[in-house]
């Protein structure tokens, strides 16, 4: 437990510091060069995140599954199996990916990557797979044997270097995307040598150890039963998620927008609004990349009182700090949003994505406790669904409601996604939602604390009004919620 708090710490407060490095990145960017080149960035980034599913083939989640487990059962030859054949395994897909993409890379840019005129980008981030998927790889490992030092410092090192790279090179006035291109294959280069360095440091010791379980399985034939079904339902799933979102722009342009001004728009939303919102979730990030693991050894051990046990708290904490952390986004977001980006526009948007804010991090929570509970296919499977259900809606409904069109479809694809996923994780473990104190009880005290908030203090026109509104916000609701609880348990009794 010790050990799980210090790493949660650690991963804390190192995506935090990527968090905010890359708000301040984007918001200097949007106003160096406009919302019209960040959506046309986030578009490259979606078909570069669909070619990094095909070069990773499932096979990080394999071995931090496959560690955790052998390593629950004390077998050390399983787990230096397991790693070396993963990373080889991700390494060779990925250079054949890398080399297919080069060939291919006039027909990529006419597809997806429409108004893109320096197609040097798509080969700089084709040599960048490599490097990105040995080092996932090897990142779950040591997620596996709650080592999180190594992928911490490999996230770190790779955002920090990336964000620098792009920002030295926008202010030197280089060519955009070129910046953003050589900046990804420097950051994912120096990535892969340190934690490849980290990990033939650290493999030694199961090495030298020589625990083996007499029962060891043939590892190769375990990465491949789990990671063969993941990459085939991930290819799918990535491979329409960019078809929605290259699909996104050019619908907008039926509504009537010049393609220019619907790149601006997908920019304004996908690159700025969702990142913001999304930015406070580095505490559900790290706690769910945390769990995965140690759902996996409840699993293999079949402890299932000890799951619902745990999992009931994981709700219960992960509601109320969602909707907390959805009343101070809406609270801060005039004031912050003017202060980084210098855009009234962007707190619009925020405003009106703050309600996805507790249905999202449920998610993310639910998706790594799934894929524990070797569930991933399912997780697959609803995952599917969302985005196929998602490019119905933008081909058929953006034309007609345009930025309003966009703004509906993310709410149902995420409610969807969402409700799906808690629904298959209870049925899982046999455990009824308590919407009472889960949902019902937080979402109140959080909603008077609020009305109370905006009589004393209606508008934050500063940093000190604004700290104020957030103290009296916290104080009110976290006293009710209290009171709430101690009622609630002398009921019971």
């Amino acid at each position: 437990m010790i050990q799980f708090i210090k790493n949660f710490a650690l991963l804390s407060i190192s995506t935090g510091i990527i968090n905010i490095i890359e708000v301040i990145t984007n918001a200097y960017i949007s106003q160096k060069i406009g919302t019209t080149v960040l959506g046309s960035y986030s578009l490259i980034m979606n078909m570069f995140n669909f070619l990094v599913t095909i070069s990773l083939f499932g096979v990080p989640l394999a071995i931090t599954k496959i560690v955790s487990e052998k390593d629950e059962l004390n077998d050390d030859k399983s787990i230096v199996k397991a790693s070396r054949i993963g990373y080889k395994i991700c390494g060779i897909i990925s250079v054949i990916v890398c080399i297919i993409t080069i060939l291919f890379k006039d027909e990529i840019c006419s597809i997806f990557l429409r108004n893109l005129q320096d197609d040097r980008i798509v080969i700089l981030l084709a040599l960048s797979l490599p490097f990105m998927a040995i080092s996932s790889a090897l990142c779950g490992y040591f997620n596996a044997l709650r080592k999180v030092n190594e992928p911490v410092i490999n996230e770190f090192l790779t955002h920090v270097v990336r964000s620098s790279i792009i920002v030295a090179l926008v202010y030197l006035n280089s060519p955009t995307f070129l910046s953003f291109g050589i900046s990804i294959l420097i950051s994912e280069l120096l990535s892969f040598l340190y934690t490849y360095i980290m990990y033939k440091k650290d493999i030694k010791n199961h090495i030298n150890t020589q625990r083996y379980n007499k029962n060891s399985s043939d590892v190769t034939k375990e990465i491949l039963r789990i990671s063969a079904p993941i990459s085939f339902t991930s290819f799918v799933r990535s491979g329409l998620s960019t078809l929605k979102h290259t699909l996104i722009p050019l619908r907008l342009q039926k509504f009537g927008f010049s393609y220019d001004y619907a790149l601006s728009r997908y920019g304004l939303i996908h690159g700025i609004a969702l990142p913001f919102i999304l930015m406070p979730s580095i505490f559900i990030n790290c706690f769910s990349s945390l769990i995965l693991p140690e759902y996996s050894r409840f699993y293999a051990s079949k402890n299932k009182e000890k799951i619902q046990r745990i999992t009931r708290k994981i709700f219960k904490l992960t509601f109320l700090a969602s909707l907390y952390i959805s009343f101070i986004i809406y609270i801060s977001s005039d004031l912050l949003c003017f202060i980084i980006y210098k855009n009234v526009e962007v707190s619009y948007y925020v405003k009106v994505l703050t309600p996805l804010i507790c249905i999202m991090y449920i998610d993310f929570i639910v998706d790594n406790i799934l894929r524990g509970l070797d569930l991933q296919l399912d997780v697959m499977r609803i995952n599917i669904i969302d985005v196929v259900t998602s490019i119905i809606l933008i081909y058929f409904g953006v034309p007609y409601l345009g930025t309003f069109g966009y703004i509906l479809v993310i709410y149902v694809s995420e409610y969807l996604n969402g409700l799906f996923s808690v629904n298959l994780l209870l049925k899982k473990i046999k455990l009824d939602f308590d919407f009472i104190d889960w949902l019902f009880a937080p979402a109140i005290c959080l909603f008077i604390a609020f009305y109370i908030t905006k009589l004393l203090v209606p508008t934050a026109q500063n940093i000190i009004s604004l700290s104020l509104s957030i103290l009296i916000l916290t104080t009110i609701s976290l006293s009710l919620y209290l009171l709430q609880q101690k009622t609630m348990k002398k009921n019971k009794a």
